[in-house]
């Protein structure tokens, strides 16, 4: 793969594969799922989630556990994550690119909103 930054080479680089490692946790999924929670609680039918820089997809999974309903997609640089991410939340549809490359993501543009 060919970056355009030096953050895109930190990621998917030794730095993402030590960051799986250190976020790996299952525990952290039920302080996840009361977070997504409250944050789930101000909004109505959310149908479908798109994390960007999802890493093994901790997040996607306690969404999962709110929304069992909700397509879920996740965009991740890193392939080690990747493939743990797609063990983890098998449904999910996975786009192992940068999110500077959202275009390409199923000929949709998305508009990354900050939680």
């Amino acid at each position: 793969m060919t970056y355009q930054t030096e953050q895109e080479q930190f990621w998917a680089g030794t730095f993402g594969n030590e960051y799986i490692d250190r976020n790996k946790d299952i525990y952290y999924i039920s302080s996840n799922i009361a977070l997504f929670a409250k944050i789930l609680d101000k909004t109505k039918q959310v149908q479908s989630v798109i994390e960007f820089g999802a890493n093994i997809g901790l997040n996607l999974l306690a969404i999962k556990s709110l929304l069992p309903k909700a397509q879920l997609s996740a965009v991740e640089i890193n392939q080690n994550a990747v493939a743990e991410l797609k063990k983890l939340v098998k449904e999910a549809t996975v786009y192992n690119q940068s999110i500077l490359d959202l275009p390409k993501i199923g000929g949709a543009k998305y508009m990354p909103v900050l939680i």
